[in-house]
């Protein structure tokens, strides 16, 4: 390397290490948030929900690899951002370093392990019962019946 070159790439690679953006530092918020994030994979989550949906029958061996495929295909990433905005719009900061707090407790623990596999027996029935209000809504709209 000519050396007369040399203090004009020191000073290139000097400027290119002062433009890299650092990340910036995390909140408290994001912190707890963070933190329930390990304590409750969002994948481990997702899994245990899509569970009942993607062992779709067969034997426990089929259905066992049906699950592991449809795994396979699932954006890790996005179920990250999908659940770490979803606490942090929902909860406090408060809130969330009490869930932290009681998701590293051995019963925090076994409750979280429960959170799932609940959710996935009430939502989807929650669904159906809101489309069935839904549609006699529609009917009663329909028949001039709605409240003033």
């Amino acid at each position: 390397m000519n050396h007369s070159l040399l203090p004009i790439f020191a000073l290139l690679s000097l400027s290119a290490c002062t433009t890299v953006q650092q990340p910036k530092p995390l909140s408290a918020k994001e912190s707890y948030a963070e933190e329930l994030l390990a304590l409750m994979p969002p994948v481990v989550v997702f899994s245990q929900m899509s569970d009942p949906y993607a062992r779709s029958g067969g034997t426990p061996q089929h259905q066992e690899l049906a699950h592991a495929n449809f795994m396979r295909n699932v954006d890790v990433e996005a179920l990250d951002t999908i659940l770490r905005n979803a606490l942090l719009s929902h909860f406090s900061e408060a809130e969330l370093k009490a869930l932290v707090a009681f998701c590293s407790t051995p019963e925090g623990r076994d409750c979280m392990t429960k959170v799932a596999p609940f959710a996935a027996d009430v939502v989807p029935a929650y669904m159906r019962e809101a489309a069935k209000a839904c549609g006699k809504t529609a009917i009663e709209a329909g028949r001039g019946r709605l409240l003033p």
